[in-house]
């Protein structure tokens, strides 16, 4: 029996956007340049949740998204693990004393990086208006280039979408990325019990030329802690 190729497949060219080129050239540099390895954690959840339901319930506006806890959570223990706020350069680690910390917004054009600027010195409250503005600029093509820079780290969540966990792909110079998994109820031991609690994945990638396993355990495990403990 002899098969004949059919044609070459009719297409329509959706060409890249600048974003979408500025994206891949980004990620296809992180891919061939740093050395990346993962580290993932399981978080309890449920101080989180609560916190975030009596906001709600006190009519609090803005009400901060789960994704607004985790960059606080970050702001608050970051200080504490310098390599991971900072920049590589082959001369050494930049190791910044700002706090800016960038969060991924996908839109139509792709994934932008809005930064939000000392976040280690503003409220949960401060820091959900100012993510909830940042996102609005994103989403309607009007966010500044000097709202998407200076960041020393970068969390990004696509948990919202049903994904359990991935792994980030770390923006340079960066030295780390945090990607959040979905939120959901899960079995887990408390005590002598086994409990369905709210909790979620955090999944560390780190640049190996900058630090090692034990160092971004350590950070992971600040950020998990800072997680299960109240919020104002």
């Amino acid at each position: 029996m002899t098969i004949t190729p059919g044609p070459e497949p009719e297409f329509e060219l959706l060409e890249h956007t600048p974003i979408r080129r500025a994206i891949g050239e980004r990620t296809q540099t992180s891919f061939r340049d740093i050395p990346q390895f993962s580290l993932t954690a399981l978080a309890d959840a449920e101080a989180l949740v609560a916190s975030r339901t009596a906001l709600k319930a006190a009519g609090v506006e803005p009400v901060p998204t789960y994704n607004d806890y985790i960059l606080k959570a970050v702001a608050d223990v970051i200080g504490d693990h310098p390599r991971f706020n900072a920049w590589y350069t082959p001369e050494g680690l930049k190791l910044l004393k700002q706090v800016n910390l960038a969060f991924a917004v996908a839109t139509d054009q792709g994934v932008l990086l809005p930064t939000v600027f000392d976040a280690d010195r503003k409220s949960l409250r401060q820091l959900a208006a100012e993510t909830r503005e940042l996102t609005r600029l994103a989403r309607a093509g009007k966010l500044r280039a000097s709202l998407q820079r200076n960041a020393g780290f970068t969390v990004t969540n696509i948990g919202p979408l049903g994904i359990e966990w991935f792994h980030g792909i770390i923006s340079p110079p960066q030295t780390a990325i945090l990607a959040v998994g979905s939120l959901s109820r899960r079995p887990m031991v408390v005590g002598e019990r086994l409990e369905a609690r709210h909790c979620l994945y955090l999944t560390l990638t780190v640049d190996h030329r900058c630090a090692d396993g034990a160092e971004g355990a350590a950070l992971l495990a600040d950020i998990v802690a800072r997680l299960q403990r109240e919020f104002d």
